[in-house]
This record gives structure tokens, C-alpha cells and sequence, in this order.
């Protein structure tokens, strides 16, 4: 009886041994393994904002690209939302007056970046547990230094770059061939795109420099990621759009003043002629009417 006894306590301390050797797994792990840690809706919304939104918008840093998305969570029309980040293209296309809205005060549609509903309730958690911290208290993002641009571009150069008489480093095609820009030439730019002679004044520096990087839009992303444009040349793109933009305003302004120009010479041009053929004009007519009497 003893010896059955011994034997049994024998065999289970070998099996237990076994268990929590290291050849087994270790510690059991087959055994006793834990759940797999499994995120929360912030943390998964986080890792897809950085991913996919933070190139066009911030959480309390301003308007870029997009519109600030601090607080809008608190909105009544959360379902919408959701909606939108899942599917904006539809809702542009079938009218929708607010996608319509967004689309005319920031001059693009926000593309479609193949989020489901999970993605998109993910992201306004996250976007609702950082709307909640003063922008204070949020540390100042560490800028890049592989995307620190030169301090000045040439505007020159810029124009070489978007015309494609000087080729992008990358061999990526030029800008000329989707989107137009006022003056640029007779024959002007293509019309795919949108025509970017005011991009300058509506976006900006941070603006431009962020479609410039992330490639926000599906055609855009498909051209240029494999051929991405250097910081050298985004710095003499900025430097010509702005330039463009100026140079749009100040022709602008200029019109009325041509018009106003051009129609005073014209009555002063016809008021001269009148003046020098009046007496000419009268001393032909004379002879035929008195030659017509007889």
C-alpha cells in the first residue's frame, strides 16, 4: 500500500515538473495561460487617428488641413458623423446638404480612408477623451527632423517644379498635370484636380505642407507614394503658391481700376475724333445735299 502511495506521489511530482519546465512552455503557460490583452476603443482609435487623420486634422491644435476635431463629440448628430467617417463620398454624391457645407468652406471632399463603424466610434472615443485636456496641458509635438523644411523656397523653382521643366527628384509627374493655377499659361493646367491659386491663403504653410507629406487623397496617395516630393522641393511649391496667390489678389484688385482706365480713354478718344472730323464731315455733306437737290 506504501508503495502504491509512492509511486503515485512520484508520478505526480514528475507530471507537475513537466508542466512548469521550460521545455513544456514554462510556468505552466499551456495550463494556466492568461487572456490575451485585448485594447480599449480609445487605444484602438488612437492608433488609427495617427495613422490615417492626423495628416489634416488636430484635437485642439486649430484648423489645418480639415477642421479642429476637439469637441465634437458634443454634437447632437454623433449617427451622422459616424456616417461621414465611414462613407463621405456617398454622402457628397447623394447631396447631403452638411457633407455639401463642409466640401465648399474647405474647398476638397474628405476622401474615403476605408473606415468601418467600429473604426469610426474608435476614433470619436479617442478624439473625446483628449477633447477634455487643455491644449496647455498637451506637450508641443517634437518637430521631425527629417521634415523640418529649408526656411525659404524659390518661387522660381517652385514654378519649374509644378510646370514639370524641372523634373522632381523622386520622378514624380508634375502638379501642372492635374491642377491649374491662374497665369501659369496660355494653355493653363489640368482640371482634374483643383485649381490651387488660392491653396496659399486658405491653407497655409502647415496646410499645404501636410497634403504635401501625407497624401491625403486616393489619386494623390497611388501618384506620389512611391515617388514621394522632398522637403526641398514642398518648400519651392509653398513659395510659388504663394506668390501665385498674390499675384491673383493684386490683379484682382487692379480690374476695376483697368475698366474704369480703359472706358474713360475710349469716350475721350471718341469725343477727340468728333472734334477733328466734325467740320470735315460737315463740309462733305454739304456739296452731295446741295448736289442731291438738283
Amino acid at each position: 500500500m506504501v508503495i502504491r502511495v509512492s509511486v503515485r506521489l512520484i508520478s505526480l511530482t514528475l507530471g507537475l515538473l513537466y508542466l512548469f519546465s521550460p521545455a513544456a512552455g514554462g510556468n505552466g503557460s499551456h495550463m494556466f495561460s492568461s487572456p490575451a490583452y485585448a485594447a480599449t476603443p480609445v487605444e484602438n482609435g488612437q492608433a488609427i487617428f495617427e495613422q490615417k487623420c492626423k495628416s489634416c486634422h488636430t484635437i485642439g491644435g486649430g484648423r489645418a488641413v480639415g477642421p479642429d476635431l476637439k469637441g465634437i463629440n458634443s454634437r447632437p448628430d454623433t449617427d451622422w458623423l459616424v456616417r461621414f467617417m465611414v462613407a463621405p463620398d456617398k454622402l457628397i454624391s447623394q447631396g447631403d446638404a452638411r457633407a455639401k457645407q463642409l466640401v465648399q468652406e474647405y474647398g476638397f471632399p474628405m476622401p474615403n480612408l476605408g473606415l468601418s463603424e467600429g473604426d469610426a466610434k474608435a476614433v470619436l472615443a479617442y478624439i473625446e477623451s483628449q477633447s477634455g485636456i487643455p491644449p496647455a496641458a498637451t506637450p508641443a509635438p517634437q518637430p521631425d527632423k527629417q521634415n523640418v523644411l529649408p526656411s525659404q523656397g524659390d518661387a522660381g523653382t517652385g514654378k519649374g517644379i509644378f510646370t514639370g521643366t524641372v523634373p522632381m527628384k523622386n520622378g514624380g509627374p508634375p502638379c501642372l498635370s492635374c491642377h491649374d493655377v491662374s497665369g501659369i499659361g496660355l494653355i493653363g493646367g489640368g482640371t482634374v484636380g483643383k485649381d490651387l491659386t488660392g491653396s496659399y491663403a486658405g491653407m497655409g504653410d502647415a496646410g499645404l505642407t501636410s497634403v504635401l507629406k501625407a497624401y491625403p487623397f486616393p489619386m494623390m496617395k497611388e501618384i506620389y507614394t512611391a515617388k514621394p516630393v522632398t522637403d526641398e522641393e514642398t518648400a519651392n511649391l509653398l513659395a510659388f503658391l504663394n506668390e501665385a496667390g498674390t499675384a491673383q489678389q493684386s490683379s484682382s484688385s487692379r480690374t476695376p481700376i483697368f475698366l474704369i482706365a480703359s472706358s474713360a480713354g475710349a469716350l475721350l478718344a471718341f469725343g477727340v475724333f468728333q472734334l477733328v472730323w466734325r467740320g470735315r464731315l460737315a463740309g462733305v455733306r454739304r456739296p452731295l445735299v446741295k448736289g442731291g437737290s438738283k
